[in-house]
């Protein structure tokens, strides 16, 4: 397996490993509705009943941290998706076919990429409001101009690859040529720069959720279970601790993984 070949790899597949298996022993002992309040157990410290705590309106700590990394998960997966479609749509094709398409797309990404992608996902949060399908594209578009550079450079260095002239001198039409030698040859660098983004898709989503630009209640992420966590740092560091130590080993594990994807991709390495 090549995922293993490298000690990143395997130290992305203990670490996943290792968080699947307390995710499931969560969900199979832990009460999982999120929205459940007890006032009587407010501000509750960490027991064997709420191995978490409580938060202020008596809800289970560690049902929302697991509602909200599901939450953030498919945030995070939805806008990477939507990033790399629209950055291979765009840049792929532009880099393939060259000319003004290439130079207005080059100079748009361009001017986004002056720009931090945190200072412009704030910007179009604000723009588009709160809400779930509005953090998608949201950090779909935040991402966008970095994967449209990367799909952009990789056509432009396919194109003219000795194979894709050999098939061109042959007669092979636009669409048998980027499905047949463009395609195949840049999918996995976009796989892996796409797992590489996960990571700092997931920050970039607490932190919008945490300023209140995000995910709005009832709804739960790791972003509003952060910002409730910050309001009561002091009187209940219980509500937050656990949020930013799974935010920090879900990207850990992430960049890990794709790192050894990466290793096991690459010829030269292996």
């Amino acid at each position: 397996m090549r995922l293993a070949a490298s000690y990143a790899g395997r130290a992305g597949l203990l670490l996943s490993a290792a968080l699947t298996v307390a995710l499931a022993l969560a969900v199979l002992f832990l009460p999982l509705d999120p929205s459940a309040m007890d006032l009587g157990q407010a501000w509750a410290g960490p027991s064997a009943a709420h191995p978490l705590g409580c938060d202020g309106l008596g809800r289970d700590v560690a049902a929302r941290l697991i509602a909200g990394t599901g939450t953030s998960l498919a945030i995070a997966g939805l806008a990477l998706a939507l990033a790399v479609a629209l950055g291979a749509a765009s840049g792929g094709v532009a880099g393939w076919i060259g000319g003004r398409a290439d130079a207005v797309v080059l100079r748009l990404a361009d001017l986004l990429h002056g720009f931090p992608e945190l200072s412009l996902a704030i910007v179009a949060s604000a723009l588009l409001g709160p809400g779930t399908g509005a953090m998608v594209l949201t950090l779909a578009l935040a991402a966008w101009p970095s994967q449209v550079r990367w799909c952009r450079a990789l056509a432009l260095s396919n194109r003219t690859a000795e194979h894709v002239r050999a098939a061109a001198a042959l007669g092979a039409g636009p669409l048998h040529m980027i499905g047949r030698h463009l395609l195949p040859a840049v999918a996995g660098p976009v796989a892996i720069r796409a797992a590489l983004s996960i990571g700092p898709v997931m920050v970039a989503e607490a932190t919008l959720s945490g300023l209140g630009l995000g995910i709005q209640e009832p709804a739960v992420s790791l972003g509003t279970l952060i910002r409730d966590g910050l309001a009561e740092l002091r009187d209940a560091p219980h509500l937050i601790a656990a949020t930013t130590v799974t935010v920090a080993a879900i990207a850990l594990a992430v960049n890990l993984l794709a790192e050894g994807l990466r290793d096991g991709l690459d010829p030269r390495r292996r």
